[in-house]
């Protein structure tokens, strides 16, 4: 994982992933999205992934689910942090700078994921370029994030609460 500020490096590993996410998030918002394609795109892009000053990753809390931000450029990274900062943000956000890591779509599934509800015990999604043009949620539902994670496994009995 490259660890960056939010000025910094725009393109790299990963930029030709992130386009094919784009082109199907843009797919998804024309009517012509298919699921299976986009969790595709998303797990082999290289995102951009938001931190706090302790090395926190970025979360919003809505509905009872945490939230993990995830944004598909640093332009869209950089309005979202200015946005917090209009708002009254809350920690790790007060400058309007923030720190950053590439990561994988898949690392964040498979991974950020199930560490996430692990610590906090929270239902635990991604959100990717929140307050952007295009904004996506990825719940925490099988198929999408690991069975024992899995709130709709987990609430019938079939996953296990033990991340």
């Amino acid at each position: 994982m490259n660890v960056h500020t939010a000025s910094g490096p725009a393109a790299g590993a990963g930029s030709v992933e992130r386009l094919g996410l784009d082109a199907e998030i843009r797919d998804l918002y024309d009517g012509h999205g298919d699921g299976e394609r986009l969790l595709t795109a998303f797990r082999a892009a290289a995102l951009y992934v938001p931190f706090t000053a302790d090395d926190e990753m970025c979360s919003g809390e809505a509905d009872d689910v945490r939230w993990l931000y995830t944004f598909t450029s640093t332009g869209a990274l950089e309005r979202f942090a200015r946005a917090r900062v209009t708002e009254g943000a809350e920690p790790g956000w007060e400058s309007g700078r923030v720190r950053y890591r590439t990561v994988l779509g898949s690392r964040l599934l498979d991974i950020a994921v199930p560490a996430a509800v692990a610590v906090t015990r929270t239902p635990t999604g991604v959100a990717v370029d929140v307050g952007g043009v295009r904004p996506l949620l990825l719940p925490p539902l099988s198929g999408i994030v690991p069975e024992p994670v899995a709130v709709d496994l987990v609430s019938r009995g079939l996953g296990t609460e033990d991340a």
